[in-house]
């Protein structure tokens, strides 16, 4: 790095910036003549500024500037034509070395000092504190700043540049004087004097980062700030709230210590002061206009952010660590009765959402979210439920001014988790904006046993900031007071710009990763010297004594008063009463849905024959003179001949008559993903570009059919983990709202595993918060290759809760019931009305579930794929099975010796072939959900067909199962099982499935079209014709195919 470089071109830029806000701006349309500076073609962008600020001080004093400058301008102001002496990068630093000489200095010369580097010398000096001054600033508490000592990273140590000698002074200069303008500092100060305010502002305890952000204005908003003299708060009612704010911190792990020696609670100690600070930080946000603040952490430190920040009361979290908040019998006699079994998760996983109330009489709503291990996951969902909440609050900019959130971050999981970054990145994304996010580094200086040389390659946990032009305030955790002062500027900085900020509190971990961890094992040194190191409350409780501040007594008191009030609420404890519903926290707005042991009830999914037609219609308008592309005019115009017919209603916009059905009755629609506008198919089209100027016309949000929701289809960054983690935490905001995230390709939410298998999943399972967001993920074999095919199935199936030895009831109403005590719901649709009732489904039920979607990628454009509107009408729902669609077949059940049981688009290649074989006694039969099983509508297709050899116990018999995916994938492991309960169970029978699919494969397709091609054939072929295998020899007719036995 050359850091000379960056200093010379960070403060040219903030320089600028202070001139431009001295001058009046007025001054900017001034005319020179007939002509203005800004109608050269040099002063361009901010060219102009640099130009003006010559000019403005050209017209003060001439002699200032070289005199082809004054040349120039005479010119100008003549009104005749003339060539600036400079450009580019030569005329910004003119601009910077005459706008500084001018501010810093007096008499005749810019800095006039004999064997100085000349009129660069201070300002570069101040320059070099500005930039590099965090580098020498006092932010370990341990005192060995080991992250400055990387040199085979090209780290180092003590910056040349900010010692005066580096820039020409001698120790001779030091007492000399110089007009500067630096808060706190008397005209005329010496460069000593200069020397220690740049010392004491850039290298205290203190360390800032923001001549990186590029911004004029931004980074003289901050440099006003932090170089106010009281930037750091002095009066003592100031410093005793601190005080008192660290005492519950430090007394709350204290106690916990004292009672739970070695139970696991991931404390903060060591950074007990982040805890402080951010208490201050959302106190001055609600000053700031802050209504609600929604916080994602991970363990460390939780249980204190838990009762000192969000206000969960003491006797309920002791309860916790009692084992008092909960009844184990009442649980296990509720989960006989109710046949359902909440598992319920530790403490420092939990979250809360409470009231706060401030002395300054603000209040604000503070949520913590619920969060797994999964360090860095927790970020996007605490996003996405902070913009949904500012969504219905109006959905503003001003909106966004009311709704906070707050991320806390590890030093280790900050530097190495991809998904910190994919989160930046969706800062200033449309419809993803939260008007920024305080990130809270609880920084450790440690991994889990990794050191900070180990886990990262840049100096600072925290550099990644640097690339979103993010300020970045580091703070000493032994020193309260910096780290307050720095909590509160970031709270000011969020309100003011609306961007993100990181805090850095450089602390350490008084313990192991967890209390019972021995730590010595991996960081000998390190722990030598915390295991000798005061508590930040002793330093801090010392300094307001010496500084005569505070009394013993008054100390005494605030410490007392806290540790009489944790006994209280510790003996309390034993008597709580726990909450009959496990789980009071959840959003107001989720009142009235019901819980997987509730009673349950569901509305019909159809819908009005004419209402449907209308919103057809309305899908095919585009305003006067609105110039559509050639190819979608066509599209549009066949639409509007499907919707009339109403006979061949397509997949997309069957799709788009669920939306809008839904947002008339006012639900909001939100879908988003990589290319959800167009659809990566090219099939939805839901918001369209006029070809003549780019702008939008968005069909669902203009049907002008009553009042109405909105409807947002928003393309998002290419990142799966963070975009389905924003969705989601969107989701659980408001049960009012069909949130979908659809993958490019459905193999592409690999990247997202964790989300879907820490939240998605088990979300309600381990915290009783339901959602109903839906995975779209295209899915389909048509010889694209490994990475095109799969949406990979089984791994969604795997992890669906339903018993596949439970014995159904087949009841009615037992699949409501089913889906009701259900994780999520996995479904491989065949048919567009299916998918328009499974998406209505979604909102037309008292309790929300995920469901997983294999979507599509060739039926958008089959001419057999479509369904006419009467199955979306009055008396139409969502069908888990379809039966055999051909009537032929379908009356005539004694003819059918074969039963084909397969899913999704698959269903139209057997159907193709079986009437190119003109075979009639083969029965076809789509399972659309998958998962929960749909064991009745099984028991019901396999009653019908007699004639049908289920096996004989150990061989198959001619009840098929009919996938593309390899054996080892798809849906086979799952669905087999569940086919043999359901013959046991409701037919008395021994059922064999036979397999008739893909060989078992590493891979889930193969690369080439030629074998993909006789894949196909083959599965089709022996599915619906067979083979000869009277003796149980031939296993599997093909090597193409697996294993039928």
């Amino acid at each position: 790095r050359t850091h000379l470089q960056e200093v010379t071109r960070t403060v040219l830029m903030f320089s600028v910036a202070a001139a431009c806000r001295n001058r009046a701006r007025a001054a900017l349309g001034l005319r020179l003549g007939r002509r203005t500076l800004y109608e050269d073609a040099i002063a361009a962008g901010p060219n102009a500024l640099y130009l003006e600020n010559l000019y403005t001080q050209w017209q003060a004093d001439p002699s200032k500037l070289d005199a082809k400058w004054g040349e120039y301008f005479a010119a100008m102001e003549a009104g005749t034509a003339a060539t600036p002496p400079a450009s580019g990068a030569a005329l910004r630093a003119a601009a910077l070395e005459s706008r500084l000489a001018a501010s810093m200095s007096s008499g005749g010369s810019a800095v006039g000092v004999p064997g100085s580097s000349g009129s660069g010398g201070l300002q570069n000096l101040i320059r070099a504190y500005q930039v590099r001054g965090h580098e020498a600033a006092n932010l370990d508490p341990l005192n060995r700043h080991e992250w400055r000592n990387w040199s085979s990273k090209g780290i180092l140590p003590n910056p040349p540049e900010l010692e005066p000698s580096y820039h020409g002074f001698s120790a001779a200069d030091m007492d000399k004087t110089f007009d500067v303008s630096l808060a706190g500092l008397p005209q005329g100060a010496t460069l000593k004097q200069i020397v220690d305010t740049l010392k004491g502002t850039y290298c205290g305890s203190v360390g800032i980062e923001y001549m990186h952000i590029g911004d004029l204005k931004k980074m003289d908003w901050i440099r006003e700030r932090f170089e106010h003299p009281n930037f750091l708060p002095k009066d003592k009612p100031k410093l005793m709230k601190i005080y008192s704010e660290l005492m519950k911190v430090d007394t709350f792990e204290q106690f916990l210590n004292t009672q739970y020696k070695t139970t696991k609670r991931f404390g903060v100690d060591g950074g007990e002061a982040a805890v402080a600070g951010v208490n201050a930080a959302i106190e001055k946000a609600a000053e700031l206009g802050i209504h609600e603040v929604v916080i994602g952490m991970p363990h460390r430190g939780r249980l204190n952010i838990l009762t000192n920040v969000v206000g969960k009361p003491l006797v309920q979290m002791f309860a916790e660590f009692k084992g008092t908040h909960y009844d184990f019998e009442d649980i296990l006699q509720k989960s006989e009765r109710d046949d359902w079994l909440f598992s319920g998760d530790v403490k420092y996983h939990l979250g809360t959402s409470n009231q706060r109330e401030f002395a300054s009489g603000k209040s604000i709503l503070a949520t913590l979210e619920a969060n797994p291990s999964h360090l860095e996951t927790v970020n996007t969902v605490t996003l996405g439920r902070a913009r949904a909440k500012q969504y219905y609050l109006g959905n503003t900019a001003e909106t966004r001014s009311r709704v906070m959130p707050i991320l806390f971050h590890g030093d280790a999981s900050f530097a190495g988790q991809g998904v910190c970054y994919e989160t930046m990145q969706l800062a200033h994304v449309q419809e993803f904006d939260v008007g920024g996010t305080i990130h809270v580094i609880i920084n450790n200086q440690v991994g889990f046993t990794t050191d900070p040389a180990d886990d990262r390659s840049t100096m600072y946990a925290s550099d990644l900031g640097k690339g979103f032009n993010l300020p970045i305030f580091h703070a000493n955790g032994d020193d309260p007071v910096a780290v307050t002062a720095a909590f509160e500027l970031a709270a000011e900085w969020r309100q003011t710009w609306a961007t993100d900020v990181i805090v850095d509190v450089v602390c350490y971990r008084r313990f192991g990763h967890n209390e019972t961890d021995a730590p010595e094992y991996t960081q000998p040194m390190l722990y030598k010297t915390i295991n000798k190191h005061p508590r930040t409350e002793a330093i801090f409780g010392q300094k307001l004594l010496a500084s005569g501040v505070s009394s013993q007594a008054e100390l005494d008191a605030v410490k007392n008063d806290l540790w009489k009030s944790h006994e209280e609420a510790f003996q309390t404890a034993d008597s709580f009463k726990p909450d009959e519903d496990m789980g009071n926290w959840v959003a107001t707005k989720w009142e009235g849905m019901v819980r997987p042991t509730g009673e349950a009830s569901s509305a019909p999914t159809g819908v009005d024959l004419e209402l449907l037609r209308k919103i057809g219609a309305k899908l095919c308008e585009v305003p006067d003179g609105f110039k559509v592309h050639n190819g979608l005019k066509r599209q549009i115009k066949k639409k509007l001949e499907d919707v009339e017919g109403g006979e061949t209603i397509d997949w997309a916009t069957a799709e788009a008559m669920g939306f809008g059905t839904l947002l008339l009755e006012g639900n909001h629609v939100r879908i988003t993903g990589q290319d959800v506008q167009r659809g990566t198919f090219a099939h939805r089209h839901c918001v369209i570009k006029d070809q003549a100027n780019g702008s939008d016309w968005c069909f669902l949000n203009n049907l002008n059919l009553g009042p109405q929701e909105n409807f947002v289809a928003r393309n998002s960054i290419l990142a799966e983990y963070a975009v389905l983690g924003f969705e989601l935490g969107f989701s659980y905001e408001n049960p009012n709202a069909l949130c979908i995230w659809e993958a490019q390709f459905g193999d592409f939410a690999n990247t997202a595993q964790v989300m879907i298998d820490q939240f998605l999943s088990a979300g309600e399972d381990k915290w009783l918060q339901q959602s109903g967001l839906v995975m779209l993920l295209p899915h389909g074999y048509m010889g694209q290759g490994a990475e095109h095919s799969s949406c990979r199935l089984e791994r969604f199936l795997q992890l669906s809760d339903d018993d596949e030895d439970d014995i159904p009831n087949f009841v009615k109403d037992f699949g409501r019931e089913q889906i009701q005590k259900a994780n999520w719901q996995v479904m491989n649709i065949s048919t567009p009305a299916n998918y328009f009732h499974a998406l209505r489904r979604q909102q037309h039920r008292d309790f929300r579930k995920p469901m997983v979607v294999a979507s599509p990628k060739n039926l958008f454009r089959l001419k057999q794929c479509v369904s006419p509107l009467s199955e979306m009408g009055p008396d139409s729902r969502f069908q888990r099975l379809l039966a055999e669609r051909d009537e032929e077949i379908a009356n005539n059940p004694d003819q059918v010796t074969r039963l084909i049981f397969c899913t999704g688009k698959f269903y139209y290649e057997l159907v193709a072939e079986r009437e190119k074989l003109g075979l009639k006694n083969v029965a076809i039969v789509t399972v659309e959900q998958i998962a929960p099983f749909p064991f009745d509508r099984v028991k019901e297709e396999m009653m019908k067909y007699p004639n049908v050899d289920v096996g004989d116990g150990v061989h198959p018999g001619q009840v098929v199962w009919c996938q593309e995916e390899p054996k080892n994938m798809g849906a086979w492991t799952y669905v087999r099982s569940r086919f043999v309960t359901t013959a046991r169970e409701g037919l008395e029978k021994d059922l064999v499935m036979r397999y008739i699919g893909r060989r078992a494969s590493a891979s889930p397709a193969t690369g080439y079209p030629k074998l993909h091609n006789a894949e196909q054939e083959a599965i089709v072929q022996d599915a619906l014709v067979g083979h000869d295998d009277a003796s149980w020899t031939v296993h599997r007719p093909s090597s193409l195919l697996g294993h039928q036995t």
